[in-house]
């Protein structure tokens, strides 16, 4: 048997949406296993030990955001990508925080699925090999750096007074959350945009006196490794 490129499960409780996001990445030349609610998924990963998966937020029962907070309690290696209906920013900034590599829409965007898995797949890879060369911390990536970014802006934005947290709070967790998500997807140019805006919205928030100097150079440090990550200086 031909070696596949890996093993994803795709979670769903709709049939039709399982079986369409199966046959597309069976013919991208994956290993496609599939469970139809949270307490199957729960069930296959032992069986099936994918290094993807594809997890639907709205089902009955257990939902995609119990599943995941289920699975990042005893993994944090495996990929996965939470997909729903409903674009709820909030939800999105939740899921993301609990160690979902990203959110996404349907109908699903299939040129993005597939750059996505390719991430995932490329981090699951280099994850043993990391901790197996005994040679310290090993560097790190774009994509964890972007996401320690975004954790830093959320927590620094709750901190803001509730007028600037209206305003520029909410612009810069969008600028962040954007940053993240399009390095996921390996858009360079789209991150070096979210990572100017932030960078500049960090700037009205020191001026305007809504952070401290020293949170605002913590930030700029953390902007700065994420830019150096993806080729800027």
């Amino acid at each position: 048997m031909a070696e596949t490129r890996g093993k994803i499960l795709v979670v769903d409780d709709e049939v039709n949406m399982g079986q369409l996001l199966g046959e597309y990445l069976t013919e991208q030349g994956y290993t496609v296993a599939t469970a139809h609610s949270g307490i199957e998924a729960l069930a296959k990963l032992d069986l099936e030990k994918p290094q993807v998966i594809l997890l639907d937020v709205r089902m009955p029962g257990m939902d995609g955001v119990e599943v995941l907070r289920r699975i990042r309690s005893f993994d944090t290696q495996v990929g996965i990508l939470m997909i729903s209906a409903n674009d709820d920013l909030d939800l999105a900034k939740q899921t993301i925080e609990m160690g979902a590599f990203d959110y996404t829409l349907k109908p699903v965007d299939f040129a993005y699925l597939s750059r996505a898995v390719d991430k995932m797949m490329a981090s699951a890879a280099a994850a043993p090999s990391s901790a197996a060369d005994g040679a310290g911390e090993p560097a790190p990536s774009a994509h964890n750096l972007l996401y320690d970014l975004a954790l830093e802006i959320f927590r620094a934005a709750r901190a803001l007074p509730p007028v600037a947290r209206e305003s520029l709070g909410r612009e810069l967790e969008q600028a962040a959350l954007a940053a993240m998500q399009r390095g996921a997807a390996g858009e360079k140019q789209d991150v070096v945009r979210a990572l100017n805006l932030t960078r500049t919205l960090l700037r009205f928030a020191k001026d305007l006196g809504d952070i401290p100097d020293d949170t605002h150079r913590a930030l700029e440090a953390s902007v700065a490794r994420a830019r150096r990550s993806v080729g800027l200086s």
